[in-house]
């Protein structure tokens, strides 16, 4: 059972939490995977996202690595060769290549901390999706506050991130690692 310790993303009302009880809700889920961005905290992040989510991450960082040859990237991007990568599973893909990626950069790195995010509400679909509207605000002299949509997932282990503007940043700032 994955726990999660809550201290580190905002205030526990008990000591530890399972993922499942903390996703219960599109909101719920939404403000922790916010946190956890902010927090910098990859592998929290990852409990939060979407099986296809991840997949996309791996597909991704498969083909930026397969590119080249020499092996360079693939060791940059999850610290293993070719035999050792296709033993990692999805999750395990995600968090090495952000976090390598993250590290060599500071601006990247700087945009997804240093704002303030506050969902504001989620409109649920069928099929098992929810769409949550989220407020951010960059910490910075003069910035605008922005609204953003955030699309989630209904699974059996409770609600997932399936696509969010700060995915779509990190898989954009992970393409031009293989440039």
């Amino acid at each position: 059972m994955i726990v999660m310790a809550m201290s580190s993303l905002g205030s526990p009302t008990s000591a530890q939490v399972t993922i499942n009880e903390a996703t219960r809700s599109p909101d719920e889920t939404a403000t922790l995977f916010l946190r956890s961005v902010r927090a910098i905290r990859w592998g929290t992040v990852a409990q939060f996202l979407d099986a296809e989510a991840l997949e996309r991450f791996q597909f991704t960082v498969t083909m930026i690595a397969n590119a080249d040859s020499s092996g360079e990237l693939r060791e940059y991007l999850v610290q293993s060769d070719s035999t050792g990568m296709s033993d990692l599973s999805a999750f395990e893909v995600f968090e090495r290549s952000i976090n390598a990626v993250i590290d060599d950069m500071p601006g990247l790195m700087h945009a997804l901390y240093d704002r303030d995010d506050s969902v504001i509400g989620s409109v649920r679909e069928e099929g098992g999706v929810a769409h949550t509207v989220y407020r951010t605000l960059a910490r910075i002299s003069g910035a605008v506050p922005e609204v953003k949509v955030m699309q989630l997932r209904s699974t059996p282990e409770g609600w997932r991130v399936a696509w969010s503007d700060e995915l779509e940043v990190i898989e954009a700032a992970l393409r031009g690692v293989g440039r």
